[in-house]
This record gives C-alpha cells, structure tokens and sequence, in this order.
C-alpha cells in the first residue's frame, strides 16, 4: 500500500467515526428531547377534593361533595353568618377561582372554578344553608 493510499484509507476512516458520532449524539439529543416533552405532558385532572369553612368545626357542618354533578353541599350550625365565610379548599388541580381563603358571601350559590395543568377547566356550584333548630338543612 502506498503512502497515499494509507493517507486517504485513514481520512475514510476519521471521517467514518465522525460521521458515526454525529449521528449518535444527534440520536440521543432528539431522545432527549421526546424524554423530555414526555416529562411535560400536563395533568387534566381538576377536582375539588375537600372543602371545609375556617372558623367553623367540621364535626357541626355537613358536607357533601358531588364530583359527578360538580356540586358542593355544606350545612352550617343554626345561626352561622353565611354572609362572610372563608372557605378552604383543597383540589386536583392547579388553581381554583374564587381563591382558597377568600371571604365569599354564600347566601347564593357560588361557583368555582378549577384549572387543570392542561388548561382545562371545571365549573362547582356551592350552596350552603344553615340549620334549623330541629336539626334539618334550612336557610
């Protein structure tokens, strides 16, 4: 073999190897990539999971959470103001609009609504009424 031969067999050679590492670091960058996007795709779960009243025990309110009819029932002690009540709520989800630990006045149905991470949303209706002083929902 002549030396010009050895030159441009070693030439082929190096540019083989290049070409092939290109290639493969390439591959792994797209796999990166896609890993990556995979990581991110976003929740579209949005679900109230507890809605409680601050200032008020749990063991006197009554609450039931309809996650079918996305209603939300509580009954308060006879004589609770329902004018300014701060609800606390927990969701799946990433946000709920009224915020959590916001004064609403409940004298009406209220609705709330939770933002998935995907953007989705879902609307609650919550009533609350007080009871009566023979014990039954009222107000």
């Amino acid at each position: 073999m002549t030396k010009k031969a050895i030159i441009v067999s070693i030439l082929v050679i190096l540019i083989v190897a290049a070409l092939g590492w290109w290639g493969f670091t390439r591959t792994n960058s797209v796999t990166s990539q896609l890993n990556g996007s995979e990581a991110k795709i976003k929740s579209s779960e949005k679900t109230i999971n507890s809605f409680a009243l601050s200032g008020l025990s749990p063991s006197g309110i009554s609450e039931v959470i309809d996650n079918t009819k996305h209603t939300i029932t509580l009954i308060t002690p006879s004589g609770t103001d329902i004018t300014k009540l701060v609800p606390i709520i927990s969701v799946s989800g990433s946000t709920i609009s009224p915020a959590s630990g916001v004064a609403q006045n409940f004298t009406k149905p209220v609705d709330y609504t939770v933002t998935a991470q995907d953007g989705s949303t879902q609307k609650y209706t919550i009533t609350v009424k007080t009871a009566t002083s023979q014990g039954t929902g009222g107000s």
